[in-house]
């Protein structure tokens, strides 16, 4: 009986030794795990974070790829120009329509025009800004004649591509003004009177036997400062200029500078009417004259 008790005692401690270990061994299982899930858990939210940090990159990227100036912050800056017609209309001729935006505080001066459709049946169009110290047109976006409009207007051009001008204009610093007033060719600017002069050299047209521009030479004149030219031009082969005249003087309401507006009539491609279009020559107010 005594032997019989003695081997189940050493059954049951042993059982019970089999159990603890057993148990210890559990026990240990949820800590590794609890390690691991902590692990993983810190993995994911270095991840996420890095994640944001890329996200949070990529957004200031796009930023700085952004216009210049929002698009909605300078709607109400920049509005559809209004036509300055710049000489008398008549059935006669074929115009080129002027629409003039502004003027930057450095030179540069933006505007529209509408080139003549000499019985072509489409739309043109072109948007400039022009440095009014090289006379040098530092941007131009134009309608491409393969697309072939057949209409169109400012108004629907300026709806329709917005945000390529207002980026233009916002990276050249152009102000719009809302009123142009076309000087004439004699006009005055801090107390000091001025003229434009235009010469032209004719020769007749071999081929066609009537005259035409062969060069021309412009200069602006004050009886305080002096004289200077502003432009010198030889015409190219081909060509049928038959007039250049000085229709006005745009000035700049920020510096003494003046874009002066030149009037060309130019032979029809097929003959009458004649096309009328502009163009402009920029100088400043103070320097270069010599008396």
């Amino acid at each position: 009986m005594n032997k019989y008790l003695t081997i189940r005692l050493l059954s049951i401690v042993l059982t019970a030794f089999a159990l603890a270990s057993c148990n210890g061994s559990d026990s240990k299982n949820p800590s590794e795990n609890a390690e691991n899930t902590q692990t993983a858990n810190s993995d994911s939210v270095q991840i996420k974070q890095s994640e944001q940090i890329t996200e949070q990159h990529q957004e200031q990227n796009l930023d700085q790829n952004q216009d210049p100036v929002p698009i909605e912050d300078v709607k109400e800056r920049y509005f559809v120009p209004s036509e300055l017609k710049y000489c008398p209309q008549s059935d006669e001729y074929l115009f080129d329509k002027f629409y003039p935006i502004g003027w930057s505080k450095d030179g540069h001066f933006a505007y529209i025009t509408e080139p003549a459709d000499e019985a072509a049946g489409l739309y043109f169009f072109k948007f400039r800004i022009q440095n009014m110290i090289s006379d040098k047109i530092v941007y131009e976006w134009e309608l491409d004649p393969d697309e072939e409009v057949e209409t169109g207007s400012v108004k629907q051009m300026w709806k329709d591509y917005e945000t390529v001008f207002i980026e233009k204009l916002n990276k050249y610093g152009i102000i719009q003004q809302k009123n142009f007033t076309l000087e004439g060719t004699e006009f005055s600017k801090n107390d000091k009177k001025f003229k434009v002069v235009i010469e032209n050299d004719m020769e007749t047209n071999s081929d066609f036997g009537f005259e035409v521009v062969k060069s021309t030479q412009i200069s602006l004149k004050s009886p305080e400062l002096g004289e200077k030219q502003i432009y010198n031009y030889t015409e190219k082969e081909y060509n049928l200029c038959v007039g250049k005249i000085i229709q006005g003087v745009l000035i700049s309401p920020f510096e003494n500078r003046v874009a002066v507006m030149v009037k060309t009539e130019n032979c029809g491609y097929e003959g009458p009417p004649n096309v009328i279009s502009q163009f402009l020559v920029g100088t400043n107010l103070t320097e270069s004259f010599k008396k």
